[in-house]
């Protein structure tokens, strides 16, 4: 006996067409998140978004730019606490730092159970920071677990707008000197702005005071050899036509930009390790950017901060007294 199929109620979808439709039909929320682009398995969202200040760089491009250094800039950030720089629809003007962790989409609060300082570990966690805003990221000077033993000394040369290329350049070749003198092992970098960072990597035996103390000591001593070139005092009102000594990244829970970092600023500079014989050029602000990085990280033959992690050596009694500290 044949069954007669049962027909729709007047004014109701539920033919077999419909029901099918509604089945395979995804909702417009979910058809967004399946077409982000994925960059180390994040979903970048407004991709195109374009980057106020950097012709040409979207939004999508930042993630790019840090996948694609991924080799040598997480080594930088992954057992270190951070900061960021994180700028609002890629608006220079609306960029404010996040030191603190928690959910990203409440960077501007606080929860109580927030842990005082933040920590990427991997390179998805990285684009993910991306993904919500952030393009610089800032390392404390000191690793997990020891976060009371700083392992680094950071001296940064911030020029005054008014000191020209031939005057910076005596300036790192007097800080050179200096350290060469001490008889310290250290390693340089553009900041991505004015300035560069002379980075002296240290084993985790000095408390942040002695750091702090011997850093302000160096910067004491660069002066009194050099007046009117230098300065170490961090008004400035007093910093014209000189390089200031900034000595304070030496300090418990102060950061300095990381390495291979992008600066928001105009061209999206990148913090660059580099050779001395690189000095040779003006390499400040945008001379290394986002667009060229990557390709010039490429076809480097050597490494100049390959030493790096095999340095191991400590501030001594008669360095102290060699500066003053």
């Amino acid at each position: 006996m044949s069954r007669t199929p049962l027909l729709p109620r007047p004014g109701s979808s539920s033919t077999p067409t419909a029901a099918r439709a509604r089945r395979t039909t995804t909702s417009p929320s979910r058809r967004a998140a399946a077409a982000r682009p994925l960059v180390a398995g994040v979903g970048i969202s407004n991709a195109d978004r374009p980057i106020a200040g950097a012709p040409g760089a979207t939004k999508l491009d930042l993630a790019r730019y840090y996948a694609a250094v991924a080799r040598w800039f997480m080594p930088q950030i992954a057992d270190r606490p951070l900061a960021l720089v994180k700028c609002p629809g890629g608006d220079f003007r609306e960029c404010f730092f996040q030191k603190h962790g928690g959910d990203p989409r409440r960077a501007r609060e606080r929860a109580a159970d927030d842990p005082p300082w933040m920590h990427l570990a991997t390179l998805e966690e990285a684009i993910g920071a991306v993904q919500f805003g952030a393009i610089e990221f800032h390392t404390w000077g000191a690793r997990f677990p020891r976060l009371d033993r700083p392992d680094r000394l950071i001296l940064d040369l911030d020029p005054d707008a008014a000191v020209d290329w031939a005057q910076f350049r005596d300036a790192a070749e007097r800080v050179r000197a200096l350290l060469d003198g001490l008889g310290l092992v250290w390693f340089v970098k553009t900041t991505g702005g004015k300035g560069l960072h002379f980075v002296v990597p240290l084993l985790r035996r000095h408390a942040w005071d002695e750091l702090k103390s011997f850093a302000a000591a160096l910067a004491r001593r660069l002066v009194a050899d050099a007046p009117a070139l230098f300065i170490a005092t961090a008004g400035k009102a007093r910093r014209k036509g000189l390089v200031f000594v900034d000595w304070l990244r030496n300090a418990d829970g102060a950061t300095a930009v990381a390495a291979y970092a992008l600066r928001a600023r105009a061209g999206l500079p990148v913090s660059m390790p580099i050779a001395w014989s690189e000095l040779d050029a003006d390499v400040r602000a945008a001379h290394f950017n986002w667009r060229n990085v990557p390709a010039l990280l490429a076809q480097r033959t050597t490494d100049p901060w390959a030493g790096y992690g095999a340095t191991r050596q400590a501030i001594t009694a008669a360095q102290r007294r060699a500066v003053g500290a």
